[in-house]
This record gives C-alpha cells, sequence and structure tokens, in this order.
C-alpha cells in the first residue's frame, strides 16, 4: 500500500486560534447606556400619560355612578335629595342603597345613642371608605377628611348647590343676580343649584321638572379632589362624605360640606368653607357630571359667569356661545 495514503494534513494545526472577548469595550457600554436612556427618556412622559388617562377614566367612571344613583332616586322619588336633609346629613347618605352600600345606609337612619348628636352619628358613618367617592389621582392624604383631624374618609364629588353673587351677560348688557342663604363668615350658600340645602323647611328638593335651564346644561356634581389654600384659608377643608350643613341658633344653614356654592374659578385659591373651589388632581381642570347623566371634563379656563350659569338649574340665562364641553 501506498504510504502517501496514510499522510495527515497538519497544515490546519499551524493557524492561530482566534481570540475570545470577554467583555464590551467602554464606549460600547456608554453607547448602550446613552441608548436605554434617550429609550426611557422617550417612554416615561408616555406611560405618564397612559396613568394619567386611566385616573381621570376611573374618575369619570365614579363621578357618573354617583349621578346615575342620584338619577336613580329621583326616578324612584320624584325628588331629587336635598344638599342637607335638615339634620346635618348630605345628600350622598340617601344615595348609599343605589351604590350597593346598604349597610351604611341603615347606619345612617338609626336613631343617635345616649349623648349622641347626629353629627356625631354622620361623623362615625364616614370613617368607612366608599372607593366609588373617591379620584384614583388622589393621594392617602386627600382621601381623609379633615374638619376635625379624625380618619373619617371624605368624597370627592360635592353637589352644586347654586351660584352665588351675579353673572354679567355682557353681550346684553345684562346681569344676573342669585338667590343665596347669606353667611358671610364662611361664605353665601346658593339656593338655584340641584343640592341646594334645606332652609328652615321652607325649600322643597328639586325635581328634574324644576331644571328649567335644560338637564343637558346644568351642573349637578363636581369634582373637588385638591385644596388650594392661602394664608387666610391654611387648612384643607375635606369634608366627611356623610355631612350635609350646620345651623346656627337661629336654625338657618351657615357651614356646608358636601355641597358648594358656585362663587370661584375651576382650580383656583380656596378662601371660604361654603365656596371651596371645584378643583382637581387632572392637569387643567376637573370633572362635572351634568342632571341628564352625562360627564364632562371642564378646562379651568372657563369664565367665571360661564361656569355660574352652568350651575344655575332655574335662572333662564342667555348662553354664551358653545358650551364649554
Amino acid at each position: 500500500m501506498n504510504q502517501t495514503e496514510f499522510s495527515i494534513d497538519t497544515n490546519h494545526l499551524k493557524r492561530p486560534a482566534k481570540r475570545i472577548r470577554s467583555a464590551f469595550t467602554l464606549v460600547e457600554l456608554l453607547v448602550c447606556i446613552s441608548i436605554i436612556g434617550i429609550l426611557l427618556a422617550l417612554m416615561f412622559p408616555a406611560a405618564q400619560a397612559v396613568r394619567q388617562a386611566a385616573r381621570r377614566a376611573t374618575c369619570l367612571s365614579n363621578l357618573r355612578q354617583v349621578m346615575m344613583a342620584a338619577l336613580s332616586y329621583e326616578s324612584k322619588n320624584q325628588t331629587f335629595p336635598p344638599g342637607d336633609n335638615g339634620d346635618g346629613m348630605g345628600f350622598l347618605g340617601p344615595l348609599l342603597p343605589l351604590m350597593e352600600e346598604e349597610a351604611l345606609w341603615d347606619e345612617l337612619r338609626s336613631k343617635p345613642e345616649s349623648g349622641q348628636s347626629y353629627q356625631d352619628l354622620w361623623e362615625q358613618a364616614s370613617e368607612a371608605e366608599i372607593p366609588v367617592l373617591l379620584c384614583a389621582a388622589s393621594g392617602p392624604e386627600e382621601k381623609i377628611a379633615s374638619l376635625n383631624g379624625s380618619s373619617q374618609y371624605t368624597t370627592h364629588y360635592y353637589g352644586v348647590c347654586g351660584p352665588t353673587g351675579s353673572a354679567t351677560d355682557f353681550e346684553n348688557s345684562k346681569t344676573y343676580e342669585y338667590r343665596t342663604i347669606a353667611a358671610n363668615v364662611y361664605g353665601d350658600i346658593g339656593l338655584q343649584g340641584l343640592f341646594s340645602p334645606m332652609k328652615d323647611g321652607r325649600f322643597r328638593p328639586k325635581q328634574l321638572r324644576d331644571v328649567v335651564d335644560g338637564a343637558s346644561n346644568t351642573f349637578a356634581i363636581g369634582e373637588i379632589s385638591v385644596f388650594n389654600t392661602s394664608d387666610n384659608f391654611p387648612t384643607p377643608q375635606r369634608s366627611a362624605w356623610a355631612m350635609g350643613a350646620k345651623y346656627n341658633s337661629s336654625k338657618k344653614a351657615n357651614q356646608i360640606f358636601t355641597v358648594k356654592s358656585v362663587a370661584q374659578s375651576i382650580n383656583s385659591v380656596g378662601t371660604n368653607l361654603n365656596h371651596v373651589p371645584f378643583a382637581s388632581n387632572h392637569p387643567g381642570g376637573t370633572h362635572f357630571a351634568l342632571v341628564d347623566g352625562s360627564t364632562q371634563y371642564i378646562d379651568q379656563n372657563i369664565s367665571l359667569d360661564v361656569l355660574k350659569i352652568y350651575s344655575s338649574i332655574n335662572r333662564k340665562e342667555k348662553e354664551f356661545g358653545d358650551p364649554p364641553f
């Protein structure tokens, strides 16, 4: 057998082995970090926007549920609940069975114990948290009532009890004056809103037929989930959700809690308990439910005159052009 047939080619054994890299170079690492940083910078605002949109959607859903409960109550009883029932309970109490909170409604309807006032009873009931009454964009401290520094829960959805002062139609040189209860220390109380408080039993609860300005043109419930305070109004007045109004020695309402008068612009600085402005943690405005059950986001730049006009149920004011929503 030929010897050359058994020879082995060893040329490949003489080739140098490839060097295996153990890590990135510094330049490559810095480039990767820069790319990741740019991607995060692009994604963060988008993620924030998505979260904010989700919170707004949840808030709108909560507000709509409260308004639908009010409409169901009106359909059953032929009236909306008053902003205050005369004993200090607010309009949200009677809506509890329609929001699957029957046990709390039974507690509110019970008689106060010996030595306990009705206000004590309302405050005790408010120690229960009702998630549907709270805005999803609010922090834990904004969910607690602050009137007594207690652990009572608040609501972020307040009944509109009507405008105070006047609104001016400059186009027709006409000024509309609104009826109020004078409460100078805390701010006047509106009487031409859907959830005006009872006054000496002379003002009955409102009905749908009372909304002569139109159910789709009238604010019923507005969001107050953030409190902008001033030096002379330093304490956020987050009301316990069951509270309605407090009466003076003459048995007239002088402090209102879960209903508010419209006297200030959206997201403005509060100066009076009864005039706490409608405001929210949603950038640039706040939410309102209209009497027809629809919900709208209202820009904070809306004219105060227009805000007052849409907060009145029966003034028959002239609308200023297109509605603000």
